[in-house]
């Protein structure tokens, strides 16, 4: 096993929690605010510890990479490899990287095309070995999120399925769960898991999908599904809805007193009865419906359950489609992070919305801006380190509301010197 040291670049584009209102800016304020809403470019400040396993009769690579000093590894971000592919350094794409930051976890990638049970074998195999290699015994005990594009999401569901006690949450990226042979219990539907395919993949997977929705919602599984519009089968930023999603799993099921050093974490329970639910037959409205578990009248064999009120107004930005507003600045962005205490200015293509009344511009569900005229930009201000999904709903002279697509925005918070 081959461990290496390295530090790197960090360009730009992140999201954290940001807490300052915006408003409609003059020229010459938008000016002088302009010089602080840009990504950094700061290299990234971090080194990092990777720890190589390899089991050549089987042709996977595994690789876990650690943040530098960190004393106790609380969990490991899971972004598994898509058929052929090697995820080893995706660590380096901010919305990974930044997430081993905001909760102390280790981030395991492989390069691999064997099956997914394969797979699985040798990932533990990896994790008993580096354990030891690394110093860090508690890797065994760490609980997992886990992600994947294509076959990299199969192999997130197969976690799911194999070690669900371990898993806090899951999103499957074009795949679809795999939960054959297995008589699923509580402990799996009580597992948040978010299956994200593209409106042309197969009619964004809907025949392999629904019936799982069918079956396993009525029986209180904490599972959502979307189709994003006008994509195929791709990887094309749907961190966007996946790393907040994770973020926040992280925040509600891992227990303040939870040690991996003194054993495996029992992790915080869900109730499927709160959250957030939407409605899978609104995509096509013009604004998807989403209200709050509790207050939900829809089929529900037909719904998504959605962790909280952000990742609602996150998903219905993102799920809906003919969506007549653009946010055409900032972009979701791998190597784009900013600096907590900065600002960012959000630019809108409002072309195709002509003769809007009002436009709000939301942080997940928190509004943090309002125009009623003027050029569609905001600028919001004193960035938090997080993830921040941005997105604008507009209002016409009808009164019809409409959303924009949503950006994601990775905030980091710089050490102190």
């Amino acid at each position: 096993m081959k461990r290496s040291s390295h530090s790197f670049l960090a360009l730009v584009c992140l999201a954290a929690g940001l807490s300052v209102a915006v408003s409609a800016p003059t020229s010459k304020a938008a000016a002088s605010d302009k010089r602080d809403t840009g990504p950094s470019t700061r290299p990234d400040p971090h080194k990092y510890v990777s720890y190589d396993y390899a089991e050549a009769a089987k042709k996977i690579k595994v690789r876990l990479t650690v943040p530098e000093g960190l004393a106790v590894v609380r969990g490991i971000l899971v972004v598994a490899a898509f058929s052929g592919g090697d995820t080893r350094n995706f660590y380096r794409e901010v919305w990974y990287r930044e997430f081993l930051h905001l909760h102390g976890f280790a981030f395991l990638g492989a390069e691999c095309s064997n099956s997914h049970a394969e797979q699985s074998k040798v990932m533990h195999n990896a994790l008993r070995q580096i354990a030891v290699d690394s110093k860090h015994p508690e890797l065994v005990n760490a609980p997992y999120v886990a992600t994947g594009f294509s076959s990299g999401g199969g192999f997130a569901s197969r976690l799911l399925v194999e070690v669900p006690d371990k898993v806090i949450a899951a999103v499957i990226v074009g795949s679809q769960p795999r939960l054959t042979d297995i008589m699923l219990t509580d402990t799996h539907r009580g597992t948040p898991l978010c299956i994200i395919n593209g409106e042309h993949e197969d009619n964004g997977m809907a025949k392999a999908v629904e019936p799982v929705l069918a079956e396993h919602r009525p029986k209180g599984a904490v599972w959502g599904w979307m189709a994003v519009p006008g994509i195929s089968h791709e990887r094309d930023g749907q961190e966007v809805l996946a790393m907040p999603m994770l973020d926040a799993a992280v925040r509600l099921r891992y227990p303040a007193d939870g040690d991996v050093r003194k054993g495996p974490v029992k992790l915080k329970p869900v109730d499927s009865t709160s959250g957030w639910v939407a409605d899978n037959s609104t995509w096509k409205s013009g604004l998807t419906a989403v209200v709050l578990a509790k207050d939900f009248k829809g089929g529900i064999a037909k719904s998504s359950w959605l962790l909280n009120e952000d990742l609602a107004f996150i998903y219905r930005a993102y799920a809906t489609y003919s969506r007549p507003l653009t946010i055409t600045t900032p972009r979701s962005a791998k190597d784009l992070v900013w600096d907590a205490g900065t600002g960012v200015s959000i630019v809108v293509d409002d072309s195709r919305f002509a003769g809007w009344k009002k436009l709000e511009l939301f942080d997940g569900a928190k509004k943090v801006g309002e125009l009623t005229g003027g050029p569609a930009e905001f600028i919001v201000t004193d960035l938090k380190a997080g993830y921040h999904a941005f997105s604008v709903l507009g209002t016409d002279g009808k009164g019809n509301i409409r959303p924009s697509d949503p950006v994601l925005v990775v905030v980091r918070k710089l050490p102190q010197p």
